[in-house]
């Protein structure tokens, strides 16, 4: 009997350790599996970080050569790969015209030479003022939207995308969809001409305005043309807002050339703006990289001089614009004179790989 006992005893032993052995290798075979996954994982996080990487070292590219456009627009790229952060980027330059180039610029992880991420992007620069730029009461580089039946404009306006209820537009009305994006001026050397004539209005200045304890110059013109019937003789105020233009109440004339970093605001209907009540009259030319906004509130809001907008354009209630070529005409004199228009700007991009 404890024979049989014995050779029974070894016989479940055996069985154990043969069911401990698979379970190892059942074991060792997940552990792996799981390893293999973490491993796997790990290099795709790696690939896709590098890809991106690459993609910002692209971009960069972009950017400078950009810059280089704008001081010497014959620049034809870096030449050879140049070294940023963890990998290098590389950009050629092919002319496309007298105002356009074509920037191809590659990044590269860890190399060129030793690429295990590379991305590609193409993109399209203008260095020009369009041809009649300075001809339009109203120049959208996106959608102007006309409320009512009070608003007038008189004058050529033009538009990227779409305009609503343009039955009160005296002027030629034109859809172009090269007018995007806005054209931009040298802002700095504008900017820097706004101070040397106390006409910036920063954050702390435009706070000073909204409570009518500062205000914008009264006249279009810094100092008055020598000769009356020659607009460049004179000098407009060039006034520079670092913000949105909030117009409040009566604000009588106000007048210049209006660069606004920003939106020009005087929407009743939005919470965020202010009523315009009574009259009132900007006398000269209002560039806004923004949204320009516009109600007449109880009086009359005029424009007497036109609008620059780099996105839409909308007029409510008892708004006016008008072109006048002359103040137009000073301040194309003024630009042209300063060397401050064709700045090069990316108008269109796109990635190639």
């Amino acid at each position: 009997m404890f024979k049989r006992l014995s050779k029974r005893f070894k016989g479940k032993r055996g069985s154990i350790l043969v069911a401990s052995y698979l379970v190892l290798a059942v074991l060792l075979i997940l552990g792996t599996l799981f390893f293999s996954r973490i491993v796997s994982d790990r290099k795709l996080m790696d690939i896709s970080r590098e890809r991106l990487e690459a993609f910002y070292l692209a971009e960069a590219g972009v950017d400078r050569t950009i810059r280089e456009l704008d001081d010497n627009f014959n620049y034809s790229g870096s030449g050879a790969p140049v070294a940023l952060g963890r990998g290098e980027y590389e950009t050629v330059v092919t002319v496309l015209s007298s105002t356009r180039r074509s920037i191809d610029a590659r990044g590269y992880i860890p190399s060129k030479a030793d690429a295990r991420a590379q991305r590609r992007i193409e993109a399209i620069i203008r260095k020009q003022t369009p041809p009649n730029f300075y001809d339009y009461a109203i120049y959208s580089s996106h959608d102007i939207d006309f409320n009512g039946t009070s608003y007038s404009v008189t004058g050529d306006i033009i538009y990227a995308n779409s305009v609503d209820n343009s039955g009160n537009v005296n002027g030629t009305v034109t859809q172009d969809a090269n007018v995007s994006p806005l054209a931009q001026f040298d802002f700095m050397v504008l900017r820097a001409i706004a101070v040397s004539q106390g006409n910036l209005y920063d954050a702390a200045r435009l706070s000073q305005v909204q409570k009518n304890k500062d205000s914008y110059p009264s006249s279009f013109w810094f100092s008055a043309p020598t000769d009356p019937a020659d607009p460049a003789t004179g000098t407009p105020n060039v006034v520079y807002v670092e913000g949105d233009m909030v117009l409040n109440g009566d604000i009588g004339t106000i007048g210049g050339f209006f660069l606004v970093v920003g939106n020009v605001l005087t929407d009743p209907e939005d919470t965020s703006d202010t009523t315009i009540n009574g009259n009132g009259q900007v006398a000269g030319c209002i560039y806004t990289t923004g949204k320009f906004r516009v109600n007449g509130g109880g009086g009359n809001l005029n424009v007497d001089g036109g609008v620059w907008s780099g996105t839409d354009s909308d007029l409510n209630g008892n708004a006016t614009i008008s072109y006048n070529g002359f103040f137009m005409d000073a301040v194309e004199s003024m630009i042209n004179g300063l060397g401050a228009s064709g700045v090069a700007q990316m108008i269109s991009w796109r990635e190639i790989e």
